[in-house]
């Protein structure tokens, strides 16, 4: 079902903005926002073979036995890409590392730079740089084998980079495959496929964690044109204005090009977005606004078309929501705790959604019911959400492909790396960096005994 409403809504947004760079936003039908979950379900990849709902237009060029179509005549067509990969080949020896080097339509990439990263604990152990032959070919030997060190390989291109999942040496040696897209900086195709702002209350400030998915639909074309996949690097960067004055911005870390800095009055994305195939790319950052009782009001500017967007906040007594353009909230409650969350998606033909204008009245001078938890929630998005992937893994059930386990894996490996980053920094103490540190090395070793299990990809 999922699957079907993602393509339903891709064929919807390429046939409505074929002829344009998608200045519009877009939507599908859902049901209301759900605040036990994190976001809207994510865009996946769209399967040809699947079975079409009712009225949908034909994929890949092919007919639909429901007789639909979209309003063009035409029908939506996936480039089939080659992902980056990593796998144990048991033909190469020990400590040894082949990496081929494609474009998108598997044409060897020459002389390119690799670059080969390393990683001991979560903490870096250096990287080596090695180039591609004629043949778009690396080799690299005398890797470690002992399990203790976990290998990434990347490139760069144009701003952007490319990088397979992180492995570890064992019994045999690994081939890696990257595939290095063309580079576009204009936001052709680019869309938040979700924005959730959630807002909880401490002492006497507002926290506020905003949550957003980019997704890249360079891969679909419209009719009988030819997909033209890119991978989106911003040169400004994509801003999200934030309220004026705010403090303690934050935001989650991450070991790939993709960050968030603070810059003026703006949360401002920099990195590479590539073709969504799979998971979306990720936007959490967090941010405090002071009270002083009364009312206050928030507008965020967001940088791109929007599918969907909802709003949800711990409301203690007389605490009141309403947000521009949205229906009036609905009241919940989430674990005892009464909240009021609202939320909208946007059709083709709807007006542009350019920022969240949220207005909360009824504040409060004491803090919420919920003020631990807000300064909880603050630490774990500086540690990388540690107890929300751990939480996702339990309910995503046992058996998962080895793409997610590889994906989750990496997060993983960047959550460990900027626990030691905080450590050296001193902005995490001893006994806080020995837990987090037993907590990711447990999941870890779980993630690795999930992958010994998987098939092979």
């Amino acid at each position: 079902m999922r699957r079907d409403r993602c393509a339903l809504f891709l064929a919807l947004a390429l046939s409505t903005f074929a002829s344009g760079a998608f200045a519009q936003d877009a939507g599908v039908p859902s049901a209301a926002p759900d605040p036990h979950a994190q976001t809207a379900p994510s865009p996946g990849p769209v399967d040809p073979n699947a079975p079409l709902p009712p009225g949908h237009p034909p994929m890949n060029g092919g007919g639909d036995a429901n007789g639909g179509g979209d309003p063009h005549g035409g029908s939506i067509r996936r480039a089939q890409l080659p992902e980056s990969a990593a796998s144990e080949d048991p033909s190469l020896p020990r400590g040894v590392m082949v990496v081929r080097m494609i474009d998108p339509r598997g044409n060897p990439v020459p002389d390119a730079s690799v670059r080969v990263g390393s990683m001991r604990e979560g903490e870096s152990a250096g990287a080596q740089e090695i180039r591609t032959g004629p043949d778009g070919v690396a080799r690299i030997e005398g890797l470690s084998t002992d399990g203790s060190v976990a290998y990434r390989v990347s490139a760069e291109h144009e701003g952007a980079r490319f990088g397979a999942p992180p492995f570890q040496m064992g019994a045999a040696g690994y081939r890696v495959q990257l595939v290095r897209f063309d580079v576009s900086h204009t936001p052709r195709a680019m869309l938040l496929w979700d924005t959730r702002a959630e807002i909880r209350f401490k002492d006497d400030r507002a926290v506020v964690v905003v949550r957003a998915k980019l997704v890249n639909l360079t891969a679909l074309s419209l009719g009988e044109s030819a997909a033209q996949p890119v991978t989106f690097v911003p040169t400004d960067g994509l801003r999200f204005t934030l309220p004026q004055p705010h403090t303690a911005f934050v935001t989650q870390p991450s070991m790939s090009d993709v960050h968030l800095t603070e810059e003026g009055n703006a949360a401002v994305f920099r990195g590479s977005v590539p073709p969504t195939t799979g998971e979306p790319t990720d936007v959490v950052f967090q941010y405090q606004v002071k009270l002083e009782g009364g009312d206050v009001d928030l507008a965020m500017g967001l940088p791109l078309p929007v599918v969907s967007a909802s709003v949800v906040t711990e409301a203690p007594p007389g605490l009141t929501l309403s947000v521009t353009g949205m229906p009036a909230p609905e009241t919940r409650e989430v674990e005892g705790q009464r909240i009021l969350i609202t939320g909208l998606e946007r059709r083709p033909d709807d007006p542009p959604l350019s920022e969240l204008r949220v207005h909360l009245g009824g504040i409060p001078r004491a803090s919420g019911p919920l003020r631990e938890g807000a300064a909880a929630l603050a630490t774990a998005i500086a540690l990388g959400a540690v107890g929300y992937g751990l939480s996702r893994r339990k309910t995503m059930g046992a058996k998962r492909s080895r793409t997610e386990l590889e994906a989750e894996r990496a997060r993983v490996l960047d959550e460990m790396t900027e626990l030691a980053r905080l450590r050296d920094a001193g902005e995490v103490g001893p006994v806080t960096y020995e837990r987090r540190r037993r907590e990711l090395s447990l999941w870890l070793a779980s993630l690795l005994k999930e992958l010994d299990a998987a098939p092979a990809a």
